[in-house]
């Protein structure tokens, strides 16, 4: 009888141990699925502009002369392009691309702080073939990007 007893808490044991294990299991199983729900992703601070067609420093009408500009959402009301000689002009061929005009003597400056792509005649400047874009950040005052393109 000794050794019935003595089987029967081994039997015991080892059923309560597979129990703890198959607990704790299920338990780290639906932590680990509720870390895959809450996952928040950081947005990117970086901003895009770049040439859309062949990548040119000669603006060619129709041919070089779109652009993609995107501002992350965290940096829209802080951030304004500054052009010399040119405009930009939304396209209907997507959210984010524009169009560089050509406007001997003028000066604008471009800001998006939601949605709408706002434009604000600066006044004028030295007429020129050369359209000078500057990505200047009014929150701290610094210039973050200046590209210099030529017209033909």
């Amino acid at each position: 009888m000794c050794i019935f007893g003595y089987k029967f808490v081994k039997l015991f044991i080892f059923v309560c141990m597979k129990s703890i294990y198959i607990i704790f299991f299920l338990a780290f199983s639906i932590h680990l699925k509720a870390q895959e729900v809450i996952k928040v992703k950081r947005e990117d601070n970086r901003f895009l502009f770049y040439q859309l067609q062949k990548k040119n420093d000669t603006i060619i009408k129709n041919q070089t002369d779109q652009f993609v500009i995107k501002f992350p959402d965290s940096l829209k009301a802080n951030l304004q392009l500054n052009i010399e000689n040119g405009l930009f002009k939304a396209t209907d061929k997507g959210l984010f691309i524009y169009q560089l005009l050509y406007v001997k003597g003028m000066k604008y400056s471009h800001t998006k702080p939601d949605s709408v792509f706002n434009t604000l005649l600066e006044g004028n400047c030295r007429p020129d073939k050369k359209i000078k874009i500057s990505v200047y950040n009014t929150l701290n005052q610094k210039v973050l990007l200046t590209n210099t393109f030529l017209t033909r």
